[in-house]
């Protein structure tokens, strides 16, 4: 491998770091927990704020783990479509991670 050939480590944004076991999204890259316990779920302002400044390094093939607060969720998701014009989703489901990708029209 060159030194201009870089491997590049996917980014995973959770919303929220709580209690859960997160371990199984570490297949999928470096967990990046945008916010740390319990979040004012009527304070959309600041959830956008912290998810925005949590989010500022994400490319287009980093992931959102869904998990936390609807709004949380909500909001993390509407910054990164908005930026990039696609989802990149991890869904736990049967006890492990699995992916959805979205891509939107513009």
């Amino acid at each position: 491998m060159s030194a201009e050939t870089q491997i590049r480590i996917h980014n995973v944004y959770i919303p929220n770091k709580q209690t859960h076991d997160y371990s199984a999204a570490w297949d999928f890259g470096e967990l990046v927990f945008c916010t740390n316990g319990q979040v004012n779920r009527k304070d959309l302002n600041t959830m956008y704020a912290e998810l925005s400044n949590a989010m500022a390094n994400a490319e287009p093939d980093d992931y959102i783990l869904l998990s936390s607060l609807t709004s949380l969720c909500s909001i993390a998701c509407a910054i990164f479509a908005h930026r990039f014009g696609c989802l990149n989703l991890l869904v736990f489901e049967d006890g492990a991670y699995i992916e959805r990708f979205l891509t939107f029209d513009k």
